[in-house]
């Protein structure tokens, strides 16, 4: 039995995504394919993790306590994101100065922005912004 929070789960799985984006700055084409090997065999468990961790807050009955997990929570899933942003950012503008890389991102975003779109008629998604998204919407 795992005895690892979800969110330490979660923030785990946020410093893979860094870490495949900082060793594939000067690889940007091998990097995309990294990544998105890694969200399709990870996928079910960030979505799980990020379930469980929300499960986690909310079991909590004392509202001081409930709150106090949940900011702990925040903070775990926000550490790798702060840690890696200039990483993850200059792995995106290289990505996008290499062609073949960008054609393959941008596809791919497209088609997950498309899933999002009609299952939750909601905006698009771009995994470009992760950091920058997660941090603003959570803080």
């Amino acid at each position: 039995m795992n005895s690892t929070a979800p969110d330490e789960e979660l923030a785990d799985h946020f410093e893979e995504l860094c870490d495949i984006a900082g060793d594939n700055v000067d690889t940007p084409k091998k990097g995309v394919k990294k990544l998105g090997r890694y969200m399709a065999r990870h996928l079910d468990d960030i979505l799980g993790d990020f379930g469980s961790t929300i499960i986690t807050i909310e079991k909590v009955s004392d509202d001081r306590k409930h709150d106090e997990r949940a900011r702990l929570a925040r903070d775990r899933m926000q550490r790798p994101w702060i840690e890696c942003q200039s990483e993850w950012q200059s792995f995106w503008i290289a990505v996008d100065e290499d062609p073949e890389a960008s054609e393959m991102a941008n596809r791919a975003a497209d088609r997950l922005g498309r899933t999002f779109e009609i299952i939750f008629n909601s905006t698009k998604i771009d995994l470009r912004d992760l950091p920058k998204a997660f941090l603003t919407k959570i803080d």
